[in-house]
């Protein structure tokens, strides 16, 4: 999310000397005066073919990405990681810490209110699930998918990668204190032991607090 923000920055200010998006149009041919004499139709100019720079294709894809609520199979992210870090690096250095911090402050709000709201939609697909399978939850909340869901949810926390992980905790070893099982992965935390008295339980595993000053494991 931060590289995607960080992209948006970097185009918004062009290079010196250089434009981001290149209309390219190929004018007609003068005719000679002969075939001028001939032809009185007017001959259309043909529409200009935009081509956009190396990075403004990537922000576009990822928009595109993100609008339809698609991502990439992990073994092509794979292949790709040790390129976009290095680009991801490379934009970060450009952009400053300053500016980074700036983008972090802007966007924490929108993400801890996203991530609130996701919280809720997971958990009341859990309720169904609940309701129409005789009091059980699901072994994993993955397993309303595709069913009920499209797919597990990617939360976007403050401070976090986007991620859908889910760990799961089988046990009752947390009963008296569900924090104690909160790693701050950035994905998702659930209960899946029937005994235990957190059964069912789907918490944000995350420790930083959001701009309003709680824990995202607290809600």
């Amino acid at each position: 999310m931060l590289l995607k923000t960080a992209l948006a920055l970097v185009l918004a200010v062009p290079a010196a000397g250089a434009a981001q998006e290149t209309a390219v149009a190929t004018a007609p041919v003068q005719a000679s005066t002969a075939a001028v004499q001939l032809s009185t139709a007017p001959v259309p100019a043909p529409l200009p073919e935009w081509r956009l720079s190396p990075l403004r294709r990537l922000s576009v894809d990822l928009d595109r990405l993100a609008r339809f609520g698609w991502s990439l199979p992990p073994e092509r992210l794979d292949a790709l990681a040790a390129e976009a870090a290095a680009l991801s690096a490379r934009v970060r250095e450009a952009l400053g810490r300053d500016v980074l911090a700036a983008v972090e402050r802007e966007e924490a709000p929108r993400l801890s209110e996203a991530a609130k709201k996701t919280l809720a939609r997971f958990r009341a697909e859990l309720q169904v699930y609940y309701a129409t399978n005789g009091g059980k939850y699901p072994a994993s909340p993955a397993r309303l998918a595709p069913d009920q869901i499209h797919s597990v949810p990617a939360l976007e926390l403050p401070g976090h990668e986007a991620s859908a992980v889910i760990t799961l905790i089988d046990s009752r070893k947390f009963d008296n204190d569900a924090s104690k099982a909160v790693t701050d992965s950035g994905g998702w935390l659930y209960f899946t032991a029937p005994e235990s008295a957190n059964y069912g339980l789907l918490l944000i595993d995350c420790s930083h607090r959001e701009p309003g000053g709680e824990e995202f494991y607290k809600y």
